[in-house]
């Protein structure tokens, strides 16, 4: 039965990675053991039936050829979501939808810079996006947000709201294991942050309690 998965930040040809990240990264400073460890980590749990959904920065490669090589030899139906360092897949992005992969997919099924996706198994949509958001579509309904960017660091939000990163849990996740983590958590409404609401009896007046909330909250 085929699986679908979710994750981010792999950074593939990146060896300055596991010096930030240690913990679930190779150390080591060849780019080609470093790719050859999580070309292993990634096919011996995705199959060539499977979908996976990257939430960005799959390849630090600087050379749109050395990514198709990565992309070559992993398993399964593989979405990207845009991250910041994927600018030379998005340069490239029609070459990266209609080139086949071994396993009979694209390189990459599709590629977007933000998804809303139903989750049928679950009973839920997920709003996918490589950054982390303070608010997303259908917050207030407890729709599920997940990101990346942020590698082994959570992303001060409330809600329902996930890094999916391999830095942050040293595997996949699936529905099921994103669920587990968000179904008890509140939905947040969009009006609930009252601290921050900035009502000025001017437009000067305005302009300064912006200027003095902008400040508090970068203390």
């Amino acid at each position: 039965m085929s699986q679908t998965y979710f994750t981010a930040d792999w950074h593939f040809s990146h060896p300055n990675i596991a010096r930030y990240c240690p913990q679930f990264r190779l150390q080591s400073d060849n780019t080609n053991e470093l790719n050859e460890y999580l070309i292993d980590c990634w096919n011996r749990v995705v199959t060539p039936q499977d979908t996976v959904y990257n939430l960005g920065d799959v390849c630090f490669a600087k050379n749109p050829a050395h990514i198709e090589a990565v992309l070559q030899r992993l398993n399964g139906q593989h979405h990207l979501i845009y991250g910041n360092h994927d600018y030379l897949i998005w340069q490239n992005e029609a070459h990266f939808l209609n080139t086949r992969k071994a396993d009979g997919h694209p390189l990459l099924s599709s590629a977007s810079h933000y998804l809303r996706l139903k989750l049928p198994e679950i009973g839920n949509t997920a709003i996918l996006c490589h950054y982390p958001l303070y608010e997303w579509d259908g917050i207030h309904h407890g729709l599920y947000h997940l990101y990346g960017h942020l590698h082994d660091r959570m992303a001060a939000v409330k809600g329902r709201a996930l890094n999916v990163g391999w830095d942050m849990h040293g595997r996949f996740l699936t529905a099921q294991d994103i669920d587990g983590f968000l179904r008890d958590l509140p939905a947040m409404q969009y009006f609930d942050d009252k601290q921050n609401v900035i009502v000025g009896n001017s437009t000067e007046d305005a302009a300064a309690k912006v200027r003095a909330r902008l400040a508090a909250l970068n203390e």
